[in-house]
Parts: C-alpha cells; structure tokens; sequence
C-alpha cells in the first residue's frame, strides 16, 4: 500500500479460527503437532484484538482489516 497512514491486515482472525483453543474450524482439530508447529496454538481472538489495537497506535489514520470468512 502506498499511504502511510494506513496499514491492512490480511486475514488477521485465521490464526485463532484455525488453530488456537477457540478454534472454530474443524481442519486441524486431530492434529495437535500441525497447531503446535504453526506457532499459533495459543492464538485466541481477544490475542488477535490486541495486536490490532497495537497495529492501529503506529498509524495516524486507519488500520483496514481485509478477508474472507465461510462458516
């Protein structure tokens, strides 16, 4: 992106929607070892929250959160 006042997360709740302990999808659910490996197991949507709010004190403007959901 080219303005400076703006930051764009990509996808920023798939790390808990995949594999942290409130996991709502059902992809990884057997395989502990694939969540532990993914450093994420311990991702939860309150940790996803505060990194955007940490995201959102370095920019003057607005942070863009950007993806698609299918539940």
């Amino acid at each position: 992106m080219t303005r400076k006042d703006l930051t764009c997360i990509h996808e920023p709740f798939g790390d808990a929607f995949y594999f942290g302990p409130e996991r709502l999808s059902a992809r990884y659910e057997g395989d502990q070892k694939a969540r532990a490996e993914s450093g994420f197991a311990e991702s939860t949507f309150r940790t996803v929250f505060e990194g955007i709010g940490r995201e959102q004190e370095e920019v003057s403007c607005c942070v863009f959160l950007w993806g698609f959901w299918e539940c």
